[in-house]
This record gives structure tokens, C-alpha cells and sequence, in this order.
């Protein structure tokens, strides 16, 4: 959550800071600012402003892209403070002459308030960001940089400041008469990348210059210092320089996150996914029914696996254990990330689209002797780092908030992962499994055409009823869950999933004459179409997904035998339901309130 962008190079840096902001403002959009040096003696200016990146714009001054080519800059995901403009990044010191942005979150907060206003400090904001730059200030002795060794000074300032934090953090910090920029992180990822003309640093990829070849990414405790002429110095933890780490080559190519035609990027993304899936199963080709693609992961085969998530990716992993179970006959349990407890000799498997989801870090750090496979759309996150083995879902940049096309990639990479287990057990079911497998993106093509226009109209009929109710069985609930999900996320609407089954155990007692109930056909169907009747008769309006319905059907080109991974077709016709209802009731499809991508915080 939150984005951080850096520029030290050779152009004006304003106009490379704007547009790192609005590649990442999927991260975070509470507010956003910027701080930049200007003139020849390299006087801080700032910038913020509440609300989207738009709002900046119109507080910028005029000239602000004919100044210095020094500048960091921040959208934000609010954790301490409300979303406003005097909570905004960058934050100043008492002389406003430091200016800081940071991610992630300050458990020792409160102590330090504490301290720095009795030691005189001016504290003006609930920002925990705010403490750093005061504890910066305390480390140049209230004094500003100088010039010449300024840089080096005010890393070390930098680094010894950091050294009273408790918990999790991202920072870049420049200040008035330093040509500059520090950065540092623990627990929060950060990345230097360089072009031709310029050194520019970002919290994720997308932020970084689109000329941006190759990318070194900060370890914990690293402390670097951009400077002009493309001079970039590594610090270690302790202080002691040293060679920066090898870079990596960055494989986004920037011309997929624009809009290319769609209304939004979620219907874009929604889109992608035949292709996207497409991808994965060439991939993975020939090396299922062998089990071959388990030594291409370095993983064994033959342990109780544990799978660990968040959110959609939850309901992908939840999809993914039962086939484990079912296929390979193995042990196999969901665990929330944010619930996690320390792991035996099991196999663990993370899903997260990100790679930097701050539950999912925790509970690796906690340890065990297991092995880890990340299947994750980021290949050289932390997570992927940490990780004895990756899966690279490869889906290309998700800008839209809400997961699409990295859950359906998920759901296809644990089916894969679940047939490659299962090869030692029975060769010919997985061959014939696989064979179901590689239809999936003309399914997901199908249900895209069919489904968008019937999920217009049931939006028009449906979008102000103010609680739903999903229901599936066996394989199916998942899909339920997730589509619940992306409606409460998205249209914020009050939303109940679960098993069919369990409606009469309590739930029921929530459906009154007109409450939309979204049923998605899965095994036993015949069942699943009592309990619709069973709720019928109460006056709720049913939603069919992917089969006959008595009201209404949306619909998803389901294979004709269900599959060990149910009814993965019907997530698109709940994506494009979630969407259509989104924009009848004019909200933000892209942008939901409260929420922002890549969790970073626990």
C-alpha cells in the first residue's frame, strides 16, 4: 500500500515524479504529494493535496517542471491520520527543510511523539511519518545540510534516525541544499532503477521511468544515495559500503498499462484473462502428466501441503486445496496469512499477486523447516526471493484494485500444481484432466462475450438492493466467495457467501421478498436447485451462473463434466455482475474506497 517515487538525473524531475504517481496510484489514493529541489541553490519545495493525483495537479505551481531534477514523491494509502492534505506525504521537519516519504507503519509511534515534543519538536500531523523527519532533523543537529559531503551527511542521518523505528518502512528523503536523494527500507520493498539520463527509485515497478532496463532492489537494513550524474552509493547495514547488488532485467513493458480502448482497466483486465491463462498452460505444457514441472519448481511432491493467503487469493487457494486432496490424495489446508503460526515439514504455498503482502512476509519470517513455493505475479518480490521455488503467474500489470486476472491465474497455476502432484498416483487422469485444462481460455473468451451485456441488464434491475447472497456447493463455494467479494469491494454492497447447505442453519433468516441470491451451478446441481426454491419461496430473486435458473440466468460456459477445479468460467459473469452494478450506481470502478493494492501493511 502506498507508492513511493524517487528522480535524481538530468531532466526536470516533476514531470518523471507525476508520472510514476499515476502508474502506482492503484497502490494508494488518499492523497498525494511531492517534494522537489529548486533553483541553483537547491531550495525544498512542496507540493500535497487530499484525493487523487488530479488534485496535485491543480496546486502545482506553474514553473514547478522547469526546476531541479531532484525530487520524491508519494500516493497514499491511509494508516495514522486521516486522509487530508496537511496529512499528506512528503512531511518536513521543524525547519521544513527535510522532507520525507515513507510506506509501511511505525509500531513505536507513540513513544517517540512523546519524546519529540518534549524535547521541543512541533509535531503538526497523527502521522507516524512525520517522526522521521524530526528524528532526521535531531541527527543534522537542527542544522541545514551543507554542500559537497550534505549528501553524505544526510544518509547518515538517514541511518541513524531509522535505527529508533520499530516496525515496517520504505523511505526516500531529500533535502534543501542537498542534490540529492537517501532511501532505505526494512520490511517495506524499494527499487533503484536506471536509465540512460537518470537514477529513479519507486516501491514497485511501475513507478519507475518507463526507459527503466534494469532495476536493484534495497535489501533490509541498505541504506543508497542517488546523486547527479547518475552516482549511486550502497550502504549496507552498519553503515560500511558496498557494491550494489546485481541489477535485475525489468520485464514490465509499459505500454500494457494503459487503457488500450477499454472504459477502465478492470474491464480491460477482465478481458486479459483468456490470454493470460493462455500463457500459463503453454508454460506449463508437457510437464504436468510427467510431473516434471515439481523438479522444474524444486519442490517435493510427496509432503502435507499448507496454503497460505489473503483475500482473493484465498478463495484461489482454497480452490487449489481441494484439489490437492482430491487429485494426489495429500493432506492440504487453507490458513489466512494474517493467522498464520509457525509451520512444521510441510509444504507451504503462498499466493500473492504482489509478492509483498506484509501477512504472507510475516509468516515466513516466523520459520520452519518446510519448503516454500510463492506463486505470485511478481518474480523478483520479497516473497519470490524468500522462496525455495516460484511460480511466475505472468499475468502483466493489474492496475485496477480489485483482483481479476491474477485470481483466475492463480486457480490455474494450483490446478497445475495439483495435476503435477497427482502424476505418481494416476498418470491417465491427469492426462485427461490436462486435456480439460487447455480449454479453459476459449471457455473464459466465451463467457466474456456472453456475459457482459446479460450483467448490464441484471445491474439495471438489481444495483440498489443493498445486501446479496451467494451460494454454490462443493467446488463451486469459492467462486461464490469471490464474487461476493468483488461486489462488496467494488459496488459496497452488504454481501453473505456459503454453502447452499448452510442457508437454513441461520442465514436464511436474512432473506426477505426481493434480495438478489447469485447461485453458482456447481455438483450436485440438482440439490443447488432446491435450495434456490427454498429460497425462492421466501421471495428472493434468483441469479443463475452458468446454468437454467427460474428468474434470471447469467451466463458462464461451464465444461460438461465439472472439473477438480469447479466452476472457474462463472468467475468472469460475477466479475463483469460486480462491474455492471458498480457502474450503475456510479461508483469508481478502479479506485474503491479504503482500498489499494499490494497489502504492505500488517
Amino acid at each position: 500500500m502506498c507508492g513511493i517515487v524517487a528522480h535524481c538525473g538530468e531532466a526536470s524531475a516533476v514531470p518523471s515524479l507525476l508520472g510514476g504517481l499515476e502508474r502506482l496510484e492503484y497502490r494508494g489514493y488518499d492523497s498525494a504529494g511531492i517534494a522537489w529541489l529548486h533553483g541553483a541553490g537547491h531550495r525544498l519545495r512542496v507540493a500535497r493535496a487530499a484525493g487523487r493525483l488530479s488534485a496535485l495537479l491543480d496546486v502545482l505551481p506553474a514553473d514547478a517542471a522547469d526546476d531541479v531534477a531532484v525530487g520524491i514523491g508519494h500516493t497514499r494509502w491511509a494508516t495514522h491520520g486521516e486522509p487530508t492534505a496537511a496529512n499528506a506525504h512528503p512531511h518536513r521537519d521543524c525547519t521544513g527543510t527535510v522532507a520525507v516519504v515513507h510506506n509501511g507503519t511505525i509500531d513505536n509511534a507513540d513513544a517517540l511523539a512523546e519524546r519529540l515534543s518534549a524535547a521541543g519538536h512541533r509535531i503538526g500531523t497523527e502521522v507516524d511519518t512525520e517522526l522521521i523527519a524530526h528524528l532526521i532533523e535531531e541527527q543534522l543537529d537542527g542544522a541545514s545540510p551543507g554542500t559537497g559531503d550534505g549528501l553524505d551527511r544526510l544518509a547518515e542521518a538517514v541511518a541513524a534516525a531509522v535505527g529508533q523505528l520499530r516496525g515496517a518502512w520504505a523511505l526516500a528523503v531529500t533535502a534543501e541544499g542537498v542534490p540529492g536523494v537517501v532511501l532505505t527500507r526494512h520490511r517495506s520493498p524499494l527499487l533503484v532503477g536506471t536509465t540512460p539520463t537518470a537514477l529513479t527509485a519507486a516501491s514497485d515497478t511501475l513507478g519507475l521511468c518507463p526507459r527503466t532496463a534494469t532495476v536493484r532492489e534495497l535489501g533490509d537494513g541498505d541504506t543508497v544515495t542517488l546523486a547527479p550524474g547518475r552516482t549511486l552509493r550502497w550502504r549496507g547495514p552498519g553503515g560500511r559500503e558496498t557494491e550494489p547488488p546485481a541489477p535485475l532485467r525489468l520485464s514490465v513493458r509499459h505500454h500494457t498499462v494503459e487503457l488500450d480502448g477499454a472504459p477502465d482497466h478492470t474491464s480491460k483486465e477482465i478481458a486479459e484473462q483468456p490470454a493470460v491463462v493462455a500463457r500459463i498452460l503453454d508454460a506449463v505444457a508437457g510437464r504436468l502428466a510427467t510431473g516434471r514441472l515439481l523438479g522444474d519448481l524444486g519442490i517435493p511432491g510427496d509432503r502435507p501441503v499448507r496454503l497460505l493467503a489473503c483475500g482473493s487469493s484465498a478463495h484461489a487457494a482454497s480452490v487449489t486445496a481441494r484439489m490437492i486432496s482430491r487429485l494426489a490424495g495429500l493432506p492440504a489446508h487453507v490458513v489466512p496469512a494474517s493467522e498464520h503460526s509457525p509451520a512444521g515439514d510441510e509444504l507451504t504455498v503462498a499466493f500473492s499477486q504482489s509478492g509483498e503482502t506484509a501477512d504472507l512476509l510475516a509468516a515466513h519470517a516466523d520459520g520452519g523447516p518446510g519448503p516454500w513455493l510463492a506463486v505470485t505475479n511478481n518474480p523478483h518480490s520479497t516473497l519470490a526471493r524468500r522462496s525455495d521455488g516460484v511460480f511466475d503467474l505472468g499475468c502483466g500489470p493489474e492496475l485496477a484494485v480489485a483482483a481479476t486476472k491474477s485470481f483466475t491465474a492463480q486457480v490455474v497455476a494450483g490446478a497445475a500444481l495439483a495435476l503435477a502432484l497427482a502424476a505418481a498416483r494416476d498418470r491417465r487422469a491427469v492426462a485427461e484432466w490436462e486435456r480439460v485444462l487447455l480449454g479453459i481460455p476459449d471457455r473464459l473468451a466465451a463467457t466474456d462475450a456472453m456475459a457482459r451485456p446479460v450483467a448490464e441488464e441484471l445491474a439495471k434491475a438489481f444495483a440498489h438492493q443493498p445486501g446479496w447472497v451467494f451460494i454454490s456447493r462443493g467446488a463451486g463455494v469459492p467462486y461464490a466467495q469471490e464474487g461476493a467479494l468483488k461486489l462488496k469491494e467494488l459496488a459496497y454492497r452488504w454481501t453473505e457467501a456459503l454453502p447452499a447447505g448452510e442457508l437454513k442453519h441461520g442465514p436464511i433468516a436474512l432473506v426477505t421478498a426481493g434480495v438478489p441470491v447469485v447461485s453458482v451451478t456447481a455438483a450436485p446441481a440438482d440439490r443447488l436447485a432446491v435450495n434456490a426454491r427454498e429460497l425462492a419461496a421466501r421471495g428472493a430473486r434468483i441469479i443463475t451462473v452458468g446454468g437454467a435458473g427460474q428468474d434470471a440466468v447469467l451466463p458462464a460456459v461451464l465444461p460438461t463434466r465439472e472439473p477438480p477445479w469447479g466452476p472457474l468460467e462463472s468467475v468472469v459473469a460475477l466479475q463483469h455482475l460486480a462491474r455492471e452494478v458498480t457502474v450503475e450506481l456510479g461508483h469508481d470502478v478502479d479506485r474503491p474506497r479504503n482500498l489499494a493494492k499490494s497489502v504492505t501493511v500488517e
